[in-house]
């Protein structure tokens, strides 16, 4: 067993991974129902692989601060994880984070910073300048350019999707990090013909979890593996908020703006 296989497996016994695939009714389509994880989000998979393969690798030590800029799940992923490992965590975030995200943030240990502006830019400017200046106290997992992130998903969420549906025809994976995206992109064209489609937010529109790397300084994950990607999509805030309610009054799925990331 490889070290990354032996990963995911260890995500299990921490309550992450083995999400259940929900048929949407007559469409043809499956949801993978990711909120289903300990944190509930996609994110704790990234989060998982990104602090188990330091800590398993002598990256991150024990007494280590585990810093990463954030304003949504991934932070809250990164701080539940820490403390169930045993490790202190600090999450940098922008002003516009909502109340509750700091409170849960809190709740689960971490000391929390927060950065002027809407923008996460600022919030992970502040954490590579903090984790730089001591590299011996902070820990960054970095998750927009950490191939951690992708490998979580052509590790573990890949193969889980391919033990209910062989080769998919088509996936619709809505980008963040890139982390989602890259790593079941990677995972299922590596089986056979699949077309995958990114979905970003439309200029102006705040859709938190979603993002357009493309115009991020911290995008490595979506420039090493663009080729996998056949095409980028935009939505819009209200055609996201449009989608929750439409799968929460049709299937009974109570989800979030977006999906993926």
């Amino acid at each position: 067993m490889s070290l990354l296989t032996e990963i995911a497996d260890d995500s299990h016994g921490f309550g992450i991974g083995n999400t259940p695939l929900f048929k949407l009714g007559n469409t043809g389509i499956y949801s993978k129902l990711e909120y289903y994880n300990h944190f509930r989000s996609i994110k704790d998979r990234a989060a998982f692989f990104m602090l188990d393969y330091a800590l398993k690798t002598g990256i991150l030590k024990k007494g280590m601060t585990v810093i990463e800029g954030s304003s949504g799940n991934t932070g809250i992923a990164i701080a539940g994880i820490s403390q169930l490992m045993g490790l202190k965590s600090e999450i940098i975030v922008p002003e516009s984070t909502p109340e509750e995200t700091v409170k849960t943030l809190k709740m689960y240990g971490a000391d929390v910073v927060i950065t002027s502006g809407n923008s996460t830019e600022n919030s992970i400017n502040y954490a590579v300048k903090k984790a730089l200046a001591s590299p011996e106290k902070y820990f960054r997992p970095g998750q927009h350019e950490n191939e951690m992130n992708s490998n979580a998903h052509y590790y573990g969420t890949g193969p889980e999707i391919a033990e209910k549906i062989s080769q998919p025809d088509h996936l619709v994976i809505g980008i963040g990090t890139g982390g989602t995206i890259t790593g079941l992109s990677r995972f299922f064209k590596g089986r056979g013909n699949i077309r995958v489609t990114g979905i970003i937010p439309e200029n102006g529109s705040q859709i938190t979890g979603l993002r357009n790397p493309f115009l991020s300084d911290y995008n490595s994950l979506i420039e090493e593996y663009e080729d996998y990607i056949d095409e980028v999509v935009t939505i819009s805030q209200d055609d996201a908020y449009r989608g929750v309610k439409e799968l929460q009054e049709k299937y009974n799925l109570f989800c979030r703006p977006f999906v993926g990331c």
